[in-house]
């Protein structure tokens, strides 16, 4: 009996020992002594030269452009779907489109993704929303959709006669005799009254058939594929997606602008083929006291001072700041890399592992409703199962070596996410830069209402979700990262 007391006492013992143990388990970055952790010279991380562009100097055309789009964003439509109304700046193009590039001997090719032939809809560009190249745009403009027309059928008991249009999904081949050429391509358009060898090797097909001519089986073709004025040897296979008879097209070639946001037509001369099926009719607004006051509060235009002048600068300000940013960040990213660089972790603190998965699990359910009730605001339907589904197409992990998200978040982003912040306090500790309580409590405020907007929240409910050590740890590699990047040596 006595034994078993003793062994029961024990066991009570080792029980609240254990409790105690898991109660005091928690790290603190704040109060830990980080160079028991890392070990880095001030020459790894203080005065670092890295090699980066200028910042981006804001020019009037930049400014044109944020006043255009931010009209655009605040139009009304009008009329939807008009047939003979003739396009203007602001209104939508619902379109047709295919757009060739031309190739290094000559012609116009079509690159991958670069036309809609196929699909059952127009795709609507905003005139003026700077998606289209500026001259496709300008060609557009005061152009009606009764002035042209594209009439497919995906009828699978048509078949291809020697005049028609007809429209590829294809991967293709082609020999110039001297270079060799492949891609993929959707919506290829081929006119087979200029292409009598493509029209026989076409010939008989009905849309949705299958064919291939040379890629694998059956005989390639010999024509003028790229239009040069010389023949090519063209191997093909794909599906035959429509046919298109009596078929009149707008026709637009231009050089695309060197800046333009698509590497694949950016610089080069390319041809717009299209069919503006209808216009949508917006009224985009003039720019006036009253339409700033709702949608931009923080304007304030002084006492007889001129409207348009003071707005030009307030979005000069604000396009000069997000310069900086962008400039700051790429800093940044620059001073990341060569930490991840240095093997200046001694140990990862098993507390902060621990910590660190369980908020990355959390986070990820956090993002998992997140896009989930946008998804389904917008579609009617979550793709997405389950927190696994989502994870595995957030983290883009289909083919990687990981059975499963979970597995990806401790291997991968926690102990990179411990490594940044172990580095942040090092830093800070010995620089003498931890964040002081009135600095937290003055951009606290800053904080909640930036993440609040973002999530369509209040700032109360942002705390509660995120809790007051995701903000002071916000805000103390704000600080560092903000000190790092003013003495950081620019070539």
């Amino acid at each position: 009996m006595r034994n078993r007391r003793l062994t029961r006492s024990l066991s009570f013992a080792l029980a609240f020992v254990l409790l105690l143990l898991l109660a005091s388990c928690g790290f603190s970055y704040e109060k830990s002594k980080m160079s028991k952790y890392v070990r880095m010279a001030r020459e790894d991380y203080y005065g670092v030269s890295v090699s980066i562009p200028a910042a981006k100097e804001v020019t009037e055309d930049d400014i044109d452009l944020e006043i255009r789009t931010f009209r655009l964003e605040l139009r009304t439509l009008v009329s939807e779907g008009e047939l003979t109304t003739h396009a203007k700046w602001g209104d939508t193009v619902n379109l047709y489109y295919h757009i060739t590039v031309e190739g290094e001997g000559g012609g116009f090719l079509p690159p991958a993704d670069f036309s809609n032939m196929t699909d059952d809809a127009p795709h609507g560009f905003i005139l003026g929303g700077e998606i289209l190249p500026k001259a496709f745009e300008n060609a557009l403009i005061d152009h009606a959709a009764i002035e042209t027309h594209y009439v497919p059928t995906t009828d699978t008991e048509q078949t291809v006669g020697e005049t028609d249009v007809v429209y590829l999904d294809i991967s293709y081949r082609y020999t110039d005799g001297e270079n060799v050429t492949t891609g993929t391509t959707y919506g290829a358009r081929l006119d087979l009254a200029e292409n009598a060898v493509a029209a026989a090797a076409l010939a008989g097909l009905c849309p949705g058939d299958n064919f291939d001519r040379g890629m694998e089986t059956g005989e390639p073709m010999v024509f003028d594929w790229d239009g040069d004025g010389e023949n090519e040897t063209l191997a093909m296979s794909g599906t035959l997606a429509s046919i298109s008879r009596g078929e009149i097209l707008g026709r637009i070639e231009a050089d695309i602008e060197d800046d333009y946001f698509d590497e694949i037509l950016a610089g080069k001369r390319a041809v717009l083929q299209y069919a503006i099926r209808t216009v949508d009719l917006y009224s985009v607004p003039e720019i006036t006291e009253e339409l700033l006051q709702e949608n931009v509060p923080e304007f304030k235009l002084s006492e007889g001072g001129d409207l348009d002048e003071e707005f030009r600068d307030y979005v000069y300000q604000l396009l000069v700041s997000e310069s900086r940013r962008e400039w700051q960040a790429t800093i940044e990213e620059k001073l990341w890399e060569r930490f991840d660089s240095l093997d200046c972790i001694k140990k990862y603190p098993a507390a902060a592992l621990r910590e660190e998965t369980e908020e990355q699990e959390k986070q990820l359910e956090r993002l998992y409703e997140y896009y989930g009730a946008l998804l389904e605001e917008e579609y009617g339907i979550n793709p997405f199962e389950s927190v696994e589904d989502f994870g595995y197409a957030y983290y883009e992990l289909d083919g990687t070596v990981y059975d499963n998200v979970h597995e990806y978040l401790k291997k991968e982003v926690v102990p990179y996410t411990v490594k940044q912040k172990l580095i942040i306090y090092y830093i800070a500790e010995r620089e003498g830069w931890k964040m002081t309580e009135e600095e937290y409590q003055a951009e606290l405020p800053n904080q909640l209402t930036y993440y609040a907007g973002t999530e369509g929240v209040t700032t109360a409910e942002i705390m509660s979700k995120y809790g007051e050590s995701f903000f002071r740890q916000a805000i103390q590699y704000n600080k560092v990262l903000t000190n790092l990047v003013a003495a950081a040596v620019i070539e």
